[in-house]
């Protein structure tokens, strides 16, 4: 029979773009303890020695109890950076098990191609970046916007930085850290499982995989369309991949293929025509490199570091947990994007009962774990508008003194809109990152009134 449980959470502060999330569940004298993400987007020595600080406090509040799982959510610094900075320290904790996607499972032949083909889709924007030193008209606005994106897989920084060698160090490290931290194997989890939360008996506490989805137009669907997100001027018209590859590769030099297809105006069989001769000469003779058509995709890079960078977000392990007596479900949405969001309605349940949907978690959540930070396309309104439980709280590991968000036109996070229903489904029982605990005189409608700390804010779920 299932007891009363309560969740302790903990919103570390990162101080940058980060996620760090502790939890405790407890049932009379049992507990387990869950701990999901811990990573900050940069590796200056400043964010090194505070993940350090972080993964510290993480054990003492264990007080020497078995920290149950980690989960690492997708292969982002910003989530993972943590377990390749503190490494020693989370050796030390021992954990039991390690949750990682689908995505991450080396025998699974869908995930190796999908991981072949963005590690390769990443090697060219790393070249792309290299190449642009190297431009002959003015790159480095170009070549910035794409670090900064790329800062996400730990590529400006990267000491392999000039070779080829891929995938990045930071994330990847970071996953392959956790597939063999554990005591035991870890699990890669699919959509659709549900099962026991370890550590606690009876079934009292359900965990339910929602993503990332198996169903590749659903994987690859990250952006909304104007009813997919409450800021649709925020949502990018990205541009094809393939296409700005060919041409950076192209004015690079490392293709010289005869491809009709190639993304040119004039492409390379035609050129070898002698009725065109003149007319190719001029057009690409180095006085006139300046005038040519095929440079305007270089200006698209940022938008196809972009492109990669949604995919990864999209690629998110979405995790909820169920008080079963009470029914409350805390959900953490990682970074997951239109796509991972919309994949849930379709899910098929195993061992749930005939008419349970994913609206059924919606409805329940009493907290919310705002996806990236609170950008525009990582809550979907379908999501947001029924999570109707009156005890709803939102927590958004964000921090507006970031770079990233702080330069002139930078990223919008939270997004206005969605900031502002957020707030409003909530009643204003927001937790910030950066800005703590939002003024608010519903937190008095609530069993437990959140703690703000130099380190986290801390909050409880009762039921």
């Amino acid at each position: 029979m299932a007891s009363d449980v309560s969740v302790n959470i903990k919103m570390y502060k990162v101080g940058e773009l980060g996620d760090c999330f502790l939890l405790r569940f407890k049932k009379g004298n049992e507990q387990s303890h869950i701990l999901i993400d811990c990573g900050s987007f940069r590796n200056s020595a400043d964010s090194i020695t505070h993940m350090k600080k972080i993964a510290a406090d993480i054990k003492k509040q264990l007080a020497g109890a078995t920290l149950n799982v980690i989960a690492g959510t997708h292969q982002h610094n910003d989530h993972l950076s943590g377990f390749v900075h503190a490494k020693s320290i989370f050796e030390s904790m021992a954990p039991d098990k390690v949750w990682l996607s689908w995505l991450d499972n080396p025998r699974n032949k869908q995930a190796t191609r999908i991981g072949n083909d963005f590690n390769n889709y990443l090697s060219s924007l790393r070249l792309m970046s290299r190449e642009l030193t190297h431009a002959s008209f003015d790159a480095d606005p170009v070549k910035k916007n794409l670090n900064e994106i790329l800062g996400f897989f730990g590529v400006e920084k990267d000491k392999n930085a000039k070779t080829e060698k891929l995938p990045p160090a930071l994330p990847a490290a970071a996953r392959d850290i956790l597939r063999t931290l554990g005591k035991q194997k870890p699990d890669y989890l699919n959509p659709g499982e549900i099962f026991d939360l370890p550590g606690i008996s009876d079934g009292a506490v359900k965990v339910y995989v929602l993503g990332p989805p198996k169903n590749e137009e659903l994987l690859f669907d990250k952006d909304p369309n104007k009813d997919e997100t409450y800021d649709p001027k925020l949502a990018l018209n990205n541009l094809s991949a393939s296409k700005l590859l060919l041409a950076m590769k192209k004015y690079s030099g490392s293709i010289k293929e005869e491809n009709d297809e190639e993304p040119f105006p004039f492409n390379e069989p035609y050129r070898k025509s002698p009725n065109y001769k003149e007319a190719w000469d001029s057009y690409y003779s180095a006085r006139n490199k300046w005038r040519q058509i095929d440079m305007d995709w270089l200006n698209q890079a940022e938008q196809l570091a972009l492109w990669l960078d949604d995919f990864t977000n999209n690629s998110s392990l979405v995790l909820a947990f169920e008080l079963v007596k009470s029914g409350k479900v805390l959900l953490f949405a990682a970074d997951a994007q239109t796509g991972n969001w919309n994949s849930w309605k379709s899910i098929k349940w195993k061992k749930a009962p005939q008419d349970f949907s994913w609206l059924n978690l919606m409805q329940q959540t009493v907290l919310y774990k705002t996806g990236h930070h609170g950008s525009h396309n990582s809550t979907l309104p379908d999501g947001l508008n029924n999570m109707t439980h009156e005890e709803l709280v939102v927590m958004i590991p964000v921090d507006k003194s970031d770079p990233n968000i702080t330069k002139k036109n930078g990223w919008k996070m939270p997004a206005s809109n969605l900031f502002r229903e957020l707030k409003k489904r909530s009643k204003n029982r927001v937790l910030r990152m950066d800005d703590g605990i939002m003024r608010s005189k519903n937190w008095d409608e609530l069993p437990f009134k959140p703690k703000n700390t130099t380190l986290y804010i801390e909050y409880e779920v009762r039921g």
